[in-house]
């Protein structure tokens, strides 16, 4: 349990500096102190505390009251949470340790993706080496056929994903996904790297249609005759087969999900499997 506090409070921080670092990659140095986006106030300290200054201001700037993005609560929340499954799970201290850096950099590069459609390639690059790092650390007995295997798992992954960028001309996939893929297999294996990529298939889809039906025509009939004032009809979700939608959300989304559950010895099989009791 307290483990599990520790963990979940070293998450908020964590989150608190991705969101710095996701704002200001590539714009401005990480250092200096925080400033609002509307009005350029420096932001005092009391009003950085994670999720809880963004509660007790509303989400607004204390000097100007412009609306503060819930990026930063999502963010630190999601990162307190994350860090807490990784911090309680049955594993080595060595493994959490080195599985917190992994987890970040996946929250960092999924939401740099959906904010901009692109994934910096130090972001992949680096997650891939700490991927690495940590199944070389995780194996019971390493030699030269095991190192192969985990070095050959990624392009394993990343073959799909290529095929549709290659055939495509990029189209229907970036090719930040296609180097974040290698990340998937380097760090799940060939097994697991495999049930997470057809995993944020399915994300993909569970997100996607929805929001093409809401889109749709269909949609804006059904909606005009339970709100049929000139306001409402404004307010529309403009998504069509066309919309760009990034992708790196989905593989980072199903990656974490597979390697936590891994982490508790729990397969997607078995996942599948309770979700259908469920049902």
């Amino acid at each position: 349990m307290n483990e599990a506090v520790f963990f979940g409070l070293f998450g908020l921080i964590v989150g608190s500096f991705l969101n710095v670092f996701i704002l200001r990659w590539g714009t401005r140095s990480l250092a200096g102190r925080s400033e609002c986006t509307s009005c350029g106030g420096t932001i005092a300290w009391y009003d950085l505390v994670p999720v809880l200054s963004w509660i007790i201001l509303r989400g607004r700037c204390r000097t100007c009251g412009s609306p503060i993005s819930v990026q930063y609560i999502l963010v630190e929340t999601l990162t307190a949470v994350v860090f807490v499954c990784i911090g309680s799970a049955p594993l080595p201290t060595l493994l959490r340790v080195l599985a917190l850096p992994i987890a970040s950099l996946f929250i960092a590069i999924a939401v740099y993706d959906f904010r901009h459609t692109i994934i910096p390639d130090a972001w992949v690059y680096a997650g891939g080496v700490f991927a690495l790092v940590y199944t070389y650390s995780s194996l019971s007995e390493v030699s030269v056929q095991t190192m192969v295997w985990v070095l050959v798992s990624g392009p394993l992954i990343a073959a799909p994903l290529f095929a549709f960028w290659f055939f495509s001309k990029g189209t229907w996939m970036g090719f930040g996904d296609v180097k974040f893929a290698h990340t998937m297999g380097w760090l799940l294996g060939p097994i697991s790297g495999l049930q997470a990529l057809l995993f944020s298939f399915i994300l993909g889809a569970v997100i996607s249609v929805p929001l093409l039906f809401f889109s749709s025509p269909t949609w804006e009939r059904i909606r005009g005759r339970f709100t049929p004032t000139q306001t409402s009809r404004k307010s529309r979700v403009r998504f069509t087969m066309k919309s760009e939608v990034p992708f790196g959300p989905f593989l980072v989304a199903a990656t974490l999900i597979i390697w936590i559950l891994n982490m508790y010895d729990v397969t997607f099989i078995d996942m599948l499997a309770w979700e259908a009791l469920l049902l």
